[in-house]
């Protein structure tokens, strides 16, 4: 073999082992590359980081459960305050109407008394009696005489008699006129309602420790 063919057959291994040498140069590049690339995605996560979220977690449920609880407590407190303030408006509607009832007589008086056949004078429209009349209670005790002084618990205890007899209340009652019926336990008056003009003639007598019972109601024309 002459000597320029052995170089040439040198220089082609010389050149070839350079490209071998670089090719695998590049391999390992791309290996590192790939390496480096996998570390990076598989970082082990921090535990403590993970698991901030689920220590918070709670914690803001608690809180959003403690509200709610707190926000039922004060409606439920202020529907107990409003269901004692009905209870109590109740109670003062009932203790209002109950001594209305108390105070007022009872409208139809008349209408459940018997009438009868007119009076024996020409002013006399309708004169009414009733059985069922009761006296209307006293604060009096003792020996009773007739006391025809507008100041008097007598007095007072007649305008109620009066009172109880036509169902006409005591404050839209004008008494035209009240005194001695005859006897010194009898008294009769004569009353107008003030709501409707209409005038009655009353007669009553006193029952010992009872008080006053209407006798006879007489409607004036």
């Amino acid at each position: 073999m002459s000597r320029n063919s052995r170089f040439e057959h040198r220089d082609k291994r010389r050149k070839a082992n350079m490209v071998l040498n670089i090719l695998i140069g590049i391999v390992v590049v791309l290996i590192l590359v790939v390496a480096s690339s996998l570390l990076i995605f598989n970082k082990p996560i921090d535990t403590d980081v993970a698991n901030e979220p689920s220590k918070t977690a709670p914690a803001s449920s608690e809180n959003k459960q403690n509200s709610e609880e707190d926000v039922k407590d004060q409606n439920k407190d202020t529907s107990d305050e409003s269901d004692e303030k009905k209870d109590d408006a109740s109670d003062q509607d009932d203790d209002i109407k109950k001594t209305d009832d108390e105070d007022q007589p009872n409208k139809d008086a008349l209408k459940d008394a018997k009438e009868t056949d007119g009076g024996k004078t020409s002013d006399v429209d309708k004169t009414y009696e009733n059985d069922d009349w009761d006296p209307v209670g006293t604060e009096q005790s003792g020996s009773h005489t007739a006391t025809y002084d507008s100041n008097s618990t007598d007095w007072k205890e007649m305008i109620k008699a009066m009172s109880y007899a036509t169902g006409i209340s005591e404050d839209q009652m004008t008494v035209i006129w009240l005194g001695n019926n005859g006897g010194p336990q009898d008294a009769k008056g004569t009353i107008r309602d003030k709501s409707t003009g209409q005038r009655y003639r009353v007669e009553i007598t006193w029952v010992d420790e009872k008080g006053w019972k209407p006798v006879k109601v007489e409607k004036l024309k």
